[in-house]
């Protein structure tokens, strides 16, 4: 026999990967096929914030006689979704919600993404029906303050129509705390449900303004488009909180996926808009020196229903609360009324130079509209 051939063993320099692969920790590396694109889901969604949403009860709605609240939930069919109260689980949010696309059929369209390891085509209509709402209605294409059906001052007339009649400077954000309650209720059921985001949900957006006025004018609004089209716009800013963490519930059921082992939120009572949010209103509103009477309409309906039940002194406390917010209010009344004679003064100062400038004008032969066609 031949010498004996000695067998030369390969060494694995650091770096390489070995021919056993190692089984990933993460559970949700087993949701993607891609490396890459899990490894994207953890470096820049496993820390997104996920928006609990706000819920609010048919019965509180119709027990404080919201007339325009109501009427909105009815025509647009959305109450389902406002009172979903399942809990949603924000890691499978995060990895759907960031390789989410859309895609446009004469069906009425359908979303694709990665879901437990597995390529998913689900179907906008499938969606609807899993929120019950309708496909029916606008969908503004190319954006909800683009659309041409606005018109001009678009901004200013839905401020108006949603009962925020101050001007507003053309950096200037408006506040809900010009607005009834009635209509902050629907502020919050559209910044955290409806069209959920994160960020300062006591500022009114371009497109929240908007969608109220549509909703207030009686236009149907197609929900699951608005709602797929809110998380595509989501997708390309990694500051921004995402949403629809019970809708995504719903889809994973739907999908029959298993959602045991995974981080799960519940929704409780102090997501839903009830009688304390009446209060923390009442209380930004007394602080603010504003919407006096209807704070009065509050105090009064909770001394009725607590009569026997509140210390005579707490009363005697909101009581002069309502009295320190009328003698304010009279304040400022006074401070208008004085202001307003400081701009007729203006005014006419102003006039008196118009008119110089004018004899100026007439004496040298120049004519106004001489002056208007050289400055075009």
């Amino acid at each position: 026999m031949g010498p004996r051939k000695e067998i030369q063993k390969k060494r694995r320099h650091d770096g390489e990967g070995s021919s056993r692969r190692n089984e990933p920790s993460h559970p949700l590396a087993s949701w993607f096929n891609n490396p890459r694109a899990f490894e994207t889901i953890i470096t820049k969604w496993e820390k997104r914030k996920v928006v609990t949403p706000r819920y609010i009860t048919y019965d509180f709605i119709v027990e404080h006689n919201y007339r325009n609240l109501t009427r909105i939930i009815e025509q647009q069919g959305f109450g389902t979704l406002v009172n979903m109260t399942n809990a949603y689980y924000p890691d499978l949010v995060s990895a759907c919600t960031s390789h989410l696309k859309y895609s446009a059929s004469n069906e009425g369209g359908y979303v694709e993404c990665y879901v437990a390891g597995r390529y998913r085509v689900i179907p906008l209509d499938a969606i609807a029906n899993l929120c019950g709402l309708s496909m029916e209605g606008h969908r503004f294409m190319g954006g909800i303050h683009a659309h041409e059906s606005w018109g001009p001052y678009a901004l200013q007339r839905g401020l108006n129509a949603i009962g925020y009649n101050d001007p507003i400077g053309e950096r200037q954000r408006p506040s809900i705390n010009k607005l009834s309650t009635e209509m902050r209720i629907l502020h919050y059921l559209i910044t955290y449900t409806l069209l959920s985001h994160g960020g300062n949900h006591g500022i009114l957006r371009h497109d929240d303004i908007l969608l109220m006025w549509a909703m207030l004018e009686g236009h149907k609004i197609c929900w699951p488009f608005i709602m797929v089209q809110n998380m595509l716009k989501l997708q390309g800013r990694e500051s921004k909180a995402i949403g629809y963490g019970p809708v995504w519930t719903r889809i994973f059921e739907y999908l029959r996926i298993g959602l045991d082992g995974y981080r799960k939120v519940e929704i409780g009572e102090d997501n839903c808009i009830n009688e304390m949010t009446l209060k923390k209103i009442r209380r930004q509103l007394e602080q603010q020196g504003q919407g006096v009477d209807e704070v009065e309409e509050e105090v009064d309906r909770m001394e009725q229903e607590d009569q026997g039940h509140q210390q005579p002194q707490a009363q005697a406390t909101m009581l002069d609360l309502v009295q320190e917010m009328r003698r304010m209010n009279e304040n400022l009344q006074s401070f208008q009324i004085e202001t307003r004679g400081q701009y007729q003064s203006m005014n006419t100062r102003i006039g008196r130079v118009e008119r110089s400038v004018r004899a100026i004008h007439d004496h040298l032969g120049i004519h106004y509209e001489d002056v208007d066609e050289d400055e075009d």
